[in-house]
């Protein structure tokens, strides 16, 4: 039997743009507004991350890798409390500056103002504690990259990290147990229970519609957090859904409910920051799982070459699966894993109409071809890294775009790294930046929403998340999410006072 749950705000997703939303809105709820948010994945708490790879799998949307049709790029995105601010490492950049002024002219949007979202940014830095670590917070693997930098003569840059009381174990792409990653399972999501937001995890949402939605609600995982509603269909009422599930669910999930008008650009326009991660044996011991795992980048190539080169660190298993080929090499080169440096790449893909979310027997499928642009900043950004570890001292480096399992001096990169070793199914490009799908534009025929998150032609129905975008962002997305989630929040707000 279908129980029936009213609310008068439904809030999709839990991630850095439904968290968002509930804690701006969650101030209403003492003036008798019922809010809830649904959230698809798991409830996890501090206490339930152990730090183990196999364990923590439950977290990530399809157990962390939801290919493209072409397996060209397989996606990692997260489906738990807090979405992909529980599994990030805390990275926090601003958007270029431009990039928002560029959307309003390029896409009909002349409610959107640079220096208002600007300001939202300074804000929200404030309330997750987002900072420039002191460099006590350098480790070998972060002080490897800076050497290698250096010696080229490459500019170093610190990342703002949202981090409060960090322990530096390494883990934080497993969820921090230290509650030290102040995303919105230790921030915006606390405080929106406190006042009164419902939190439903488990709770899958298969259709949206004016007024409502139409869910399921599972059973908690074991070692999870249930919610006060037993497993089984439900039907949402509420004035006003805010669809924030994420760049991979929220196109799909506006596809699957068949909208009445809804615009032929949804679910196009995809983005995903291609990335590839390679790695270098040095002499010394690195171990990278001690300390904290990002804490450089450099944009040297952003705008000659179209990418960036970041710190970074992985577990085993992942650090295993990024490896050329299988056999003898990847084991002898993973006995050394305590002496292994990681850099990956990431490289500011275009927005394309042919690259999209699509619905096939109700399922997502994504479809999503590299670039000839992309292509290539993806061979060159590999040889770069090598260059840097090289210059750092390295004794060998793997890259997954080579014509070898590993090189041993920087006289063979341009040699051995190219094109023709960038083969789909066998080199499988990463992404953990979906954007896009749900496009803010001022034409109903080329986009989703509006300014502020409104699909079109649906006055109670917004969105709330990265597939707002145009464009990539060319960085991490979080806290352009989070403004832009605030944008919906204002909107929501007005609208509610409306009825």
């Amino acid at each position: 039997m279908t129980r029936r749950l009213d609310y008068d705000v439904l809030i999709i997703g839990s991630g850095a743009g439904g968290g968002t939303v509930a804690a701006r809105l969650s101030k209403l709820c003492g003036e008798g507004v019922r809010i809830a948010v649904a959230e698809a994945g798991p409830f996890y708490t501090r206490e339930d991350f152990n730090m183990r790879e196999p364990d923590m799998l439950g977290m990530f949307v399809d157990r962390g890798a939801v290919p493209s049709t072409s397996f060209e790029i397989a996606v990692t995105a997260a489906q738990c409390v807090g979405g992909s601010t529980s599994v990030y490492t805390g990275v926090t950049f601003r958007a270029p500056e431009g990039l928002v002024a560029g959307w309003a002219s390029d896409f009909g949007l002349p409610e959107l103002r640079e220096d208002d979202v600007q300001a939202r940014f300074s804000r929200i830095e404030t309330e997750i504690d987002a900072h420039v670590p002191g460099l006590d917070y350098e480790n070998e693997n972060n002080r490897v990259f800076r050497r290698g930098c250096e010696a080229l003569g490459l500019p170093v840059k610190q990342f703002r990290l949202n981090i409060k009381d960090c322990q530096r174990c390494g883990f934080c792409n497993l969820g921090c147990p230290y509650g030290s990653k102040r995303g919105t399972l230790e921030v915006q999501l606390p405080e929106a229970v406190a006042r009164g937001v419902e939190l439903i995890p488990n709770c899958t949402i298969t259709r949206v519609y004016d007024g409502g939605a139409e869910a399921t609600i599972g059973g908690a995982p074991p070692g999870t957090q249930a919610s006060r509603h037993a497993p089984g269909p439900v039907q949402f009422r509420a004035k006003i859904v805010v669809v924030a599930a994420g760049t991979l669910s929220s196109s799909a999930l506006l596809l699957r409910s068949q909208l009445a008008n809804l615009s032929p650009a949804c679910g196009k326009y995809i983005t995903l920051h291609p990335a590839l991660t390679s790695f270098a044996r040095m002499p010394q011991p690195v171990r990278g799982f001690d300390g904290f795992p990002k804490l450089y980048y450099t944009d040297a190539y952003s705008e000659s070459e179209h990418y960036y080169l970041e710190t970074a660190f992985y577990f085993p298993f992942i650090t295993a699966k990024s490896l050329p080929g299988f056999g003898p090499e990847p084991t002898r080169f993973m006995r050394s894993y305590d002496h292994l440096a990681c850099t990956i790449a990431l490289v500011h893909d275009e927005a394309e109409e042919h690259n999209r979310i699509r619905v096939k027997d109700g399922q997502r499928v994504l479809e999503y071809h590299l670039s000839d642009s992309s292509r290539q900043a993806l061979v060159q950004a590999q040889r770069r890294a090598g260059e840097i570890y090289f210059a750092a001292g390295a004794l060998e480096y793997v890259s997954l775009v080579s014509d070898r399992f590993s090189i041993t001096s920087a006289d063979e990169l341009a040699s051995a790294i190219t094109e023709r070793s960038l083969v789909p199914g066998k080199v499988v490009v990463s992404s953990a930046h979906p954007m896009g799908g749900c496009r803010m534009g001022g034409d109903p025929r080329s986009s989703v929403t509006d300014a502020f998150g409104q699909v079109h032609g649906h006055p109670s129905l917004f969105v709330a998340d990265a597939s707002l975008f145009p464009t990539s962002t060319k960085v991490n997305p979080y806290l352009t999410i989070m403004a832009f989630a605030e944008r919906v929040a204002e909107r929501v707000e007005a609208r509610l006072r409306h009825f």
